[in-house]
């Protein structure tokens, strides 16, 4: 079985995969948990296919050792606010006005974000302020294109086309063409709203690996 590790993006937590992982049960999943609403976990997996969402490709790209089997960004990036050389990204305010709020209203800045990606009903109650608040000021400051430009493996990436945080340009900014699919329509939660696609596209991507 062919180990793969799930990152979750900011805002979630690892049980934001589970419709893509119960449509592959002949993979070794692992789930790097960030402990944005419970205790971390960060299982070390020998050579996986590595598969993020949103900020967690990036988080990924940071933090997990390599080699790796293969990669796969799903509605992901690796850098998010604008630069002069990356002027798809967002503006670097959009990052700073939530940083600002999140010291005293996390639940609503939690809940506000997720409502931009898709969510509009989601229980906050056991949310972890000081896990959630260094890593959107990480989100912010975030520049890993140099680690995903040294990538040694073989690399896939999905998004949407209708997506309000990670919009196209910024896909088409991030990732050689060659690698990129955009799905019409499709928004910020690919995994969640095309979770049989998804899984389609990662066993195809994955038996291509040898």
């Amino acid at each position: 079985m062919r180990p793969v590790v799930f990152v979750h993006g900011w805002g979630f937590d690892a049980s934001f995969w589970q419709p893509v992982a119960e449509r592959l049960p002949d993979f070794a999943k692992s789930f790097v948990d960030l402990g944005f609403y419970g205790a971390p976990l960060r299982p070390r997996i020998d050579h996986p296919l590595v598969i993020g969402h949103s900020m967690g490709f990036a988080w990924a790209l940071a933090n997990l050792e390599r080699p790796w089997a293969g990669a796969v960004s799903i509605n992901g990036f690796a850098r998010f606010t604008r630069a002069p050389d990356f002027i798809a990204g967002q503006p670097p305010r959009l990052i700073e006005r939530m940083h600002a709020r999140f010291e005293s209203e996390p639940d609503k800045v939690t809940a506000e974000f997720l409502s931009r990606c898709g969510i509009e009903a989601t229980d906050l109650s056991s949310i972890r302020p000081p896990a959630l608040g260094p890593a959107l000021a990480w989100l912010g400051s975030c520049d890993e294109r140099a680690r995903l430009a040294s990538l040694d493996c073989p690399l896939l990436a999905l998004a949407g086309a209708r997506d309000p945080i990670v919009p196209d340009a910024m896909s088409r900014d991030s990732f050689p063409p060659e690698s990129l699919t955009l799905v019409e329509e499709a928004g910020h939660l690919l995994p969640l709203t095309h979770p049989e696609w998804v899984a389609s596209r990662i066993r195809l991507f994955a038996a291509g690996l040898g």
